[in-house]
């Protein structure tokens, strides 16, 4: 008895490293929080506005610079929470369990 077709063209699965799950782990679930957040929050605040007076006035004078700056500036904090938890994950004691 012969094969199905599909076993001899699909290609060899690779499967992430350990540092390469933990990336994915950590940015996947971080952008998606800060695209909500950028949601929320730009709903409610206009970027323009917010850079009123300051020193940001200039670099944020267009909107899609402000929603750009406002949406990298949570998915940075998300980041370091998402790789935060993944440190802590990683790193507890056997012992403990």
């Amino acid at each position: 008895m012969t094969e199905p077709p599909f076993h001899r063209d699909e290609p060899a699965r690779r499967s992430l490293s350990r540092i390469g799950r933990d990336v994915a782990m950590v940015l996947w679930p971080s952008f998606l929080a800060a695209s909500f957040e950028s949601m929320i929050f730009f709903a409610i605040f206009d970027p323009v506005y917010l850079g009123e007076g300051t020193a940001l006035a200039e670099l944020i004078s267009n909107r899609n610079a402000g929603y750009a700056l406002g949406f990298f500036f949570f998915w940075g904090f998300t980041t370091l929470s998402s790789a935060l938890t993944v440190y802590l994950a990683r790193t507890e004691d056997s012992r403990s369990a």
